[in-house]
């Protein structure tokens, strides 16, 4: 019984260490693709999750419709030029993959939503309509020309995207 108990004992074994060593190689592949992989620039009217600190975000193209899209794609430019658009965020590849640009990103808010001005890093932080430095999103429109917005309420208009937003302090 020992030998039946020994040869079981070493076919678990090689078992565990196949699997293990799949499982490492399969990392090992999955991250040495994604860091050789050069982020693809957006085209204008692109959506992206960006996330983190500034300096150290993580920029993920996904869909428009997707819960977690917070910017919209404006454009690129240079990595040594600034977005035309004041209002714009922008963002830098920082791996030596990527490609040499800056993309211009505006935000994506969600109409009756208060967001905060008061930012430490890229995520769109929905806020108390009470807060400080809040702001309410009263309109969203993809409407070019923009709607008139209403008495005390700021405009941001991004026609080269189609949107535009109605802010008023919250």
């Amino acid at each position: 019984m020992n030998e039946e108990t020994a040869a079981g004992t070493g076919l678990g074994k090689r078992v565990l260490t196949y699997a293990a060593t799949l499982l490492v190689a399969a990392v090992a592949i999955y991250g040495i693709s994604e860091f050789l992989t050069p982020v693809q620039p957006p085209k204008k009217g692109d959506c992206a999750s960006l996330t983190g600190t500034i300096g150290a975000g993580r920029y993920r193209p996904v869909d428009c419709s997707d819960s977690s899209a917070n910017y919209v794609a404006e454009g690129t430019v240079a990595r040594s030029q600034s977005c035309p658009n004041s209002d714009d965020l922008s963002w830098v590849p920082v791996r030596a993959v990527d490609p040499d640009l800056r993309f211009c990103l505006v935000p994506l808010y969600v109409e009756g939503e208060c967001y905060t001005s008061a930012k430490s890093g890229y995520d769109l932080v929905v806020a108390g309509c009470g807060e400080q430095d809040a702001f309410r999103v009263t309109v969203v429109s993809r409407n070019v020309p923009a709607p008139a917005c209403g008495a005390g309420a700021q405009i941001r208009a991004y026609p080269e995207i189609k949107l535009s937003y109605c802010l008023s302090h919250a």
